[in-house]
């Protein structure tokens, strides 16, 4: 084949086999796709699991033990009793509970006059165990009170009935498989295109590209399109082999969808994968400002934390984030199973600033080549 398209298909060839010859970067995006997400859908749960406890009861009648016994397997698991405030202090302080449950003396004549208290001391240093406990600890308390006063002025008129739609199981699995799977793909955008320019440059065959026939930008597209592909196909066989089926997550939307809009993402992130390669001298320096660039855009991103619960400013900066958009329509088509059509405030948001990145970042490198 003569002209652009051979030469362009001959370099996409080149990098595929590079890539597929470099053992290290094989291994390690093998086991990125396979078992790094098969540990942080398993290995990470966001609900409530043998948290341990103990109890203060000064009461010791039949209601104070039927209110304890509802902490139960497998979301509780009670350690016994404490006698006094220094045992309580202690078991706090060496991390031994989660919670203390403290029943006041006449609990039980003040609970069936409707004035009972109960304290909770919660370990704060154990953060997101204590608020779960908290949360479930309310709702035992709750419909404790419904058990014995269903019809009580104030109390049982309304009860909740919550549902749960997308995830009816309430599986953090599935949430964390999925979102590992999209940070993934994310590092490896960063990584890939960047780490292959830069292996010529430590060769010493950029140099070259001067009396060659090959364009600066068919040279970058060239290693921008095979490392796609890898991750794409990576992506693909994660989905159907971890997430479908070790994992068991059911996905309701289009793969073709998701790799559609993946293709969008993989625009806009090469971009900054440029950026990198442009600054970067060696592979040290590839890594370094990956991950320097990753925290911040996965932080602006939504994924650790809402962002409607960050400052204002780093509200409007979350608009500059790729993965914002990455996520939510990801999470719209594998999750809620919406097509593009429904998601296509992300595909636009994402292919516009995607345009911006990705000019800009060849731009840059096509100056530093």
């Amino acid at each position: 084949m003569r002209g652009f398209p051979g030469r362009f298909l001959t370099l996409v060839y080149k990098e595929l086999l590079q890539f597929i010859r470099s053992k290290g970067l094989l291994i390690f995006t093998i086991y990125a796709f396979t078992l790094d997400i098969y540990f942080a859908a398993t290995g990470i749960s966001l609900t409530l699991r043998n948290a341990k406890f103990f109890v203060q009861d000064y009461d010791m009648t039949p209601i104070s033990r039927e209110y304890v016994y509802k902490f139960h397997k497998p979301y509780f698991n009670f350690q016994g009793y404490v006698l006094d405030d220094k045992q309580l202090e202690d078991k706090l302080l060496e991390d031994k509970a989660i919670a203390v449950i403290e029943i006041p003396g006449n609990f039980e004549k003040d609970f069936k006059k409707g004035r009972a208290e109960i304290g909770m001391i919660i370990n704060g240093a154990e953060l997101v165990a204590s608020y779960l406990f908290s949360a479930y600890a309310a709702q035992i308390t709750y419909n404790f009170i419904l058990e014995h006063f269903p019809f009580r002025s104030g109390v049982g008129l309304i009860e909740p009935d919550a549902r749960l739609y997308f995830n009816q199981n309430a599986s953090s699995k599935d949430f964390m498989g999925i979102s590992e799977l999209l940070t993934v793909v994310t590092l490896f955008l960063l990584i890939l295109p960047s780490s292959a320019i830069i292996r010529e440059k430590e060769r010493g065959n950029i140099e070259m590209l001067a009396v060659s026939p090959i364009h600066n930008y068919t040279f970058m597209l060239a290693k921008v399109v095979a490392m796609a592909i890898v991750i794409l196909l990576c992506t693909i066989f994660s989905i159907i082999c971890m997430v479908e089926g070790i994992l068991r997550i059911t996905i309701k939307g289009s793969l073709f969808d998701f790799a559609a809009f993946t293709l969008v993402f993989v625009f806009a992130a090469s971009g900054l994968s440029m950026f990198i390669a442009a600054i970067s001298k060696n592979m040290r320096q590839v890594s370094q400002l990956s991950v320097l660039i990753l925290v911040p855009i996965l932080y602006l991103s939504g994924s650790w934390t809402p962002i409607e619960a960050m400052p204002k400013v780093l509200q409007y900066l979350s608009y500059l984030s790729p993965l914002k958009y990455y996520i939510d329509g990801a999470f719209g088509i594998l999750i809620k199973g919406l097509s593009i059509s429904a998601i296509l405030p992300d595909f636009a948001g994402l292919l516009l600033l995607g345009s911006v990145v990705f000019f800009a970042g060849s731009y840059f490198l096509s100056k530093k080549i």
